[in-house]
C-alpha cells in the first residue's frame, strides 16, 4: 500500500484556514491575490518613478550648478578687470610723470634758465640746517641739514619745480591720490601739496632710505618698472594708502631719484564692498601677502570676527589670529592658488567661493555666495517632484485601500457555484500581475462573480491611467530639461565663439587683415551666410563696407560698396542712430535695402560700433532663415561688437604708432650717417694709425712708405666698425705675412671694433654737445652784452666787437638791405 506524499494542502488542511467553508476561502484568497497584484504594480511604479526623478534631479541639479558656477565666475572676472583698471591707470599717471621728469631731466640746459623758479634766491635755510622753501608755492620742498645746495642741486631743482604745472592737474583728475613727490639721490624732496614738509620731518631725515625710494632705486629695481608698495594705515586719516613709484633718469641714464605717488584705497574698499552676488553674496580683497584690504560687514558677520579685531591692513596669519572661526583660514587658503571656483562650508552652510586675481598689483579678488541663492531653481524642482511624489504615494494608497474593500465586498456573496468563474477571474489576475494591463475580465452575468470581474477591470483601468500619466509627466519633464541643457549650450556656443574671435583680434593688428578674419569666423561659428563690417568715413557721409565673408559681399568690396548714413537701409540707419536694427522678415521691413548680391536675405540685424561714444561702422549679420534672431543673440552680438569696435581702434592706433616710428627712425638714421659722413672732413682726418711706437693720425690709408719698407710682408684683416646698423668706418689689423690671426684673435678684433664704435659715438656726442654749449653760451653773452645798452649803435658795435673777438676776424661789417615793395597785382 502507498504511502501519501508530503504536500502543502495536507498541512494547510491542518490549519484553521483548512476549517473555512469555500466562500470564506474564494473571499480571503481573492482579497490575497488583488493584495499582491496591487502591491506589485505600485511597488513598480513608485520604483520607476523614484528612478526618474533621482535621474532628473540629478541632470538638473548638475546644469544648474554648472550654470551658476559659469555666471560667478564671469562676474568675478569682470569685477576683478574694474578694480586691476583703477591700478593700472595709477600706474600709467606714474609712468607719465617719471617720463616727463626724466624729459625735463635731458633737457636741464635749456630749461635751468631760473626765469620761472630760481632755487638760489627761492630757497633759505633754516637754524637747523635744513632747507625750505615759501609755503605759498604749489608744492614743497625740502633738502636735509647734510646736504649743500651745489650748482648742480639747485640746476636740478630748477628744472624739476616745473613739474607744478603738470602734477596739480594729476591730482585734481585724480581724488584718489593723495599726495605725488619726488626723492632724490643727494635727499632733496619736492612734495605735492604744499604741507611744509622741513616742519613736519626731522631735519635731518634722508628720502633714500624710504621703502619706496629703495624699492624703485635700480639695486632692487634694475629693469626700471612701476613698484607698488604694501597697504599701509595712513597717518593723516586718509584710511588705507598704497604708494607706487618709479626710478627717474636724467639723458645719460644716469639715476636721479624716484617718483611716487600715495593713493588711498577707499575707492577700492567702497567698489568691493558694493559687490552683491543673490541676496547674501559678498565680495572680499586681499594682497599677495594676505593682508586684508577690504572686507564688507556681511563679511566680518559670516567669519564672527568684527573691524576691531582684524582691521584693514591687517594681514591674515592663523598663528596670530588663533581666535578666528577656522573656515575662515579655510576660504583663505584658495587666495593665490589663480583663478578658480570651490565649495566650503561655514557655520554648516554650503557656499560657493571664486578666486580672481588683479595682475597689477597682485591682488586677489574672492566671492562668497550660498550655493542654494546660486541653485534655488534646482532646489525648487526637487521639492516640487518630491511633492508630486507624495500625492502619488497618497493618491495610490488609497486607491489600493478603496480597491481591497470594494474586493473585500464583492466577494462576500461568492458560493459553491461561483468556482468556475473564480477561476477565471484569477486567471485574468494573474495577467495583470504579470504585467499584462490589456487583459479584461469577461462579464457573464450580473452577480457578485460579475461584480467582481466589473471591479477587476476598473482597477486595471485604473492602475493603467496611472501609469500613463506619471510616464506622460516623465516625458514632459524630459522635454524640458532637454530644452534648457540646449539653450545652455547654444549660449555656451556663442561665448566660445566671442572667445575665438577675441583670439583673433588679439593675433591680428593689421586691420585690413583683422577685419576680414572676423566676418569669416562669426559667419562660421554662428552660421549666418553673410557678415558684413561697415567703417563710416572720414566725413561721416557714407557707411562703406570694409570686410564680408559672403560671395554676394566680396563683390560689393570689388565696388567699395556704401549706403548712405542715416538715410540707406538698416546699416544707414544703425550708423546714422547708434541703435541697433533687427529686421525678422525683410520683405516687411520698410528700412530694408534690397540688396540683389544677397538675394537670399529673409532676416537681418546690424548692430553699431562705437568708440567713446562716437560711432564708427556697423556689424551686418543676414541669414536665410527668417525670424533667426533673439534678444539672446542681440546680448552676444553686442558684446561681440564691442569687442570688434575695440580691434579696429586698437588696430588703428598700431598703425599709427608703426609710421610714426618708421618716419622717426628714418630722420634719426640720416642726421646719424649725415653727422659722421661730416666728420672727416671737418676734422680733415682720416683715421688714426697705432703701432709700436704709437698712435699717430692717419690722413690717408697706409702710407707707401710702409709699403716700400716691407713689401708682401704683412696680412691684414679689416672688420667694419658698425654702430646702430650703420658702417662707420673700418678697424684694420696688419701680422706679419708668415702668421695667422686664430678664431679667438678675430672675436677679439671684433669685439674690439664694436668697443670702438661706442667710444667713438660717445666721443662724437660729447664733441657735438660741447661745441652747441660753447656756441649757445657765447650767443647769450653777446645778447646780454648787446641788451644792456637801448643804443641802436652801440648795439652793432657790441655785435660786431664781440664777433671780431670771437671769430678771430680782421674785419666785421653790418650791411643795411633796402626792403623791395611788393610787385603790382
Amino acid at each position: 500500500m502507498k504511502k501519501p506524499g508530503f504536500s502543502f494542502t495536507s498541512i494547510l488542511k491542518k490549519t484553521p484556514f483548512g476549517r473555512l467553508n469555500l466562500r470564506t476561502k474564494l473571499t480571503l484568497g481573492n482579497m490575497f491575490i488583488t493584495f499582491i497584484a496591487i502591491i506589485g504594480m505600485g511597488y513598480y511604479v513608485y520604483y520607476r518613478n523614484q528612478e526618474s526623478n533621482a535621474f532628473l534631479t540629478t541632470q538638473l541639479e548638475a546644469s544648474v550648478r554648472a550654470k551658476a558656477e559659469g555666471n560667478l565666475s564671469t562676474l568675478s572676472q569682470d569685477q576683478a578687470s574694474l578694480l586691476d583698471g583703477f591700478f593700472a591707470s595709477m600706474r600709467e599717471n606714474v609712468s607719465t610723470l617719471g617720463s616727463i621728469e626724466k624729459k625735463m631731466l635731458s633737457q636741464e640746459t635749456l630749461l635751468n634758465s631760473g626765469t620761472y623758479w630760481d632755487a638760489a634766491t627761492s630757497l633759505s635755510r633754516l637754524p637747523s640746517g635744513s632747507w625750505d622753501n615759501s609755503n605759498a608755492e604749489t608744492s614743497s620742498i625740502f633738502i636735509p641739514a647734510k646736504a649743500q645746495l651745489t650748482d648742480g642741486l639747485a640746476s636740478k631743482l630748477n628744472v624739476l619745480k616745473q613739474t607744478e604745472l603738470i602734477v596739480p592737474s594729476i591730482l585734481e583728475s585724480n581724488p584718489d591720490i593723495i599726495a605725488i613727490y619726488f626723492g632724490g639721490i643727494s635727499g632733496e624732496t619736492i612734495y605735492y601739496p604744499n604741507i611744509d614738509l622741513a616742519a613736519i620731518v626731522p631735519i635731518d631725515f634722508d628720502v633714500t632710505g624710504r621703502p619706496w625710494f629703495v624699492d624703485a632705486a635700480p639695486a632692487a629695481n634694475p629693469l626700471g618698472k612701476v613698484v607698488w608698495s604694501a597697504p599701509y594705515q595712513d597717518a593723516a586719516l586718509n584710511g588705507l594708502v598704497i604708494t607706487t613709484s618709479i626710478p627717474v633718469f636724467d639723458a645719460k641714464n644716469k639715476f636721479q631719484g624716484v617718483s611716487a605717488m600715495d593713493i588711498q584705497l577707499n575707492r577700492i574698499t567702497s567698489l568691493v564692498s558694493d559687490i552683491h552676488v543673490g541676496k547674501t553674496g559678498y565680495a572680499f580683497l586681499v594682497d599677495g601677502d594676505s593682508r586684508l584690504i577690504a572686507l564688507p560687514a556681511a563679511g566680518y558677520d559670516d567669519f564672527g570676527v568684527t573691524s576691531g579685531t582684524i582691521p584693514l591692513g591687517e594681514v591674515l596669519d592663523q598663528a596670530k589670529l588663533s581666535g578666528m572661526s577656522p573656515e575662515f583660514f579655510t576660504v583663505v587658503k584658495g587666495i593665490g592658488l589663480g583663478s578658480n571656483i570651490k565649495t566650503v562650508s561655514l557655520d554648516g552652510v554650503e557656499k560657493f567661493v571664486t578666486y580672481q586675481q588683479l595682475p597689477e598689483v597682485g591682488y586677489n579678488l574672492a566671492i562668497i555666495v550660498p550655493s542654494e541663492e546660486l541653485l534655488s531653481e534646482a532646489i525648487t524642482v526637487n521639492a516640487q517632484v518630491e511633492q508630486e511624489t507624495r500625492n502619488t504615494i497618497s493618491v495610490s494608497i488609497l486607491l489600493v485601500l478603496i480597491i481591497l474593500i470594494i474586493a473585500s465586498l464583492a466577494t462576500l456573496g461568492i458560493g459553491n457555484r461561483l468556482t468556475a468563474p473564480l477561476k477565471a477571474l484569477t486567471s485574468v489576475a494573474k495577467e495583470i500581475t504579470a504585467g499584462n494591463f490589456e487583459a479584461k475580465a469577461i462579464v457573464q452575468d450580473q452577480d457578485e462573480i460579475g461584480t467582481l470581474a466589473e471591479t477587476l477591470n476598473v482597477m486595471t483601468a485604473t492602475v493603467k491611467e496611472m501609469i500613463h500619466s506619471l510616464e506622460k509627466r516623465v516625458e514632459e519633464r524630459t522635454s524640458a530639461l532637454k530644452d534648457e541643457l540646449g539653450k545652455g549650450e547654444h549660449r555656451g556656443r556663442q561665448f566660445e565663439t566671442i572667445t575665438k574671435v577675441a583670439q583673433v583680434i588679439n593675433a591680428a593688428q593689421n586691420l585690413q587683415e583683422l577685419l576680414p578674419r572676423i566676418s569669416e569666423v562669426v559667419s562660421e561659428q554662428f552660421g549666418y551666410y553673410h557678415v558684413g563690417i561697415f567703417l563710416n568715413d572720414a566725413a561721416n557721409h557714407y557707411a562703406t563696407l570694409s570686410a564680408a565673408n559672403s560671395p554676394g559681399g566680396k563683390k560689393m568690396l570689388k565696388r567699395s560698396h556704401q549706403l548712405k548714413i542715416g538715410e540707406q537701409g538698416i546699416v544707414g540707419y544703425v550708423t546714422g542712430t547708434g541703435n541697433p536694427r533687427i529686421a525678422l522678415d525683410v520683405g516687411e521691413d520698410n528700412v530694408y535695402f534690397n540688396n540683389p548680391d544677397l538675394p537670399d536675405t529673409h532676416s537681418e540685424m546690424a548692430l553699431p560700433l562705437k568708440i567713446a561714444g562716437q560711432i564708427i561702422g556697423a556689424l551686418d549679420v543676414q541669414s536665410t532663415v527668417p525670424n533667426a534672431f533673439s534678444d539672446d543673440d542681440v546680448d552676444v552680438l553686442s558684446t561681440l561688437a564691442d569687442q570688434i569696435s575695440l580691434a579696429i581702434q586698437n588696430a588703428r592706433l598700431f598703425d599709427q604708432t608703426q609710421k610714426a616710428l618708421a618716419e622717426s627712425e628714418a630722420v634719426y638714421r640720416q642726421n646719424f650717417r649725415d653727422s659722421w659722413d661730416r666728420l672727416p672732413e671737418k676734422q680733415n682726418l682720416k683715421g688714426y694709425r697705432y703701432t709700436a711706437s704709437g698712435a699717430s693720425p692717419l690722413v690717408e690709408t697706409w702710407s707707401d712708405e710702409d709699403q716700400s719698407t716691407q713689401p708682401n710682408q704683412r696680412r691684414e684683416m679689416s672688420v667694419p666698425i658698425i654702430l646702430r646698423g650703420e658702417t662707420i668706418g673700418t678697424l684694420s689689423v696688419q701680422i706679419p705675412k708668415n702668421e695667422r690671426i686664430s678664431a679667438d684673435q678675430a672675436d677679439l678684433i671684433k669685439a674690439v671694433a664694436e668697443r670702438v664704435a661706442l667710444s667713438a659715438e660717445n666721443a662724437r656726442l660729447f664733441e657735438e654737445t660741447t661745441t652747441t654749449a660753447t656756441r649757445e653760451r657765447l650767443v647769450s653773452d653777446i645778447t646780454n652784452k648787446i641788451r644792456s645798452t637801448n643804443d641802436p649803435q652801440e648795439m652793432m658795435k657790441t655785435a660786431m666787437t664781440e664777433l671780431q673777438r670771437i671769430l678771430g676776424a680782421t674785419r666785421v661789417e653790418i650791411i643795411p638791405q633796402k626792403s623791395t615793395p611788393p610787385p603790382d597785382k
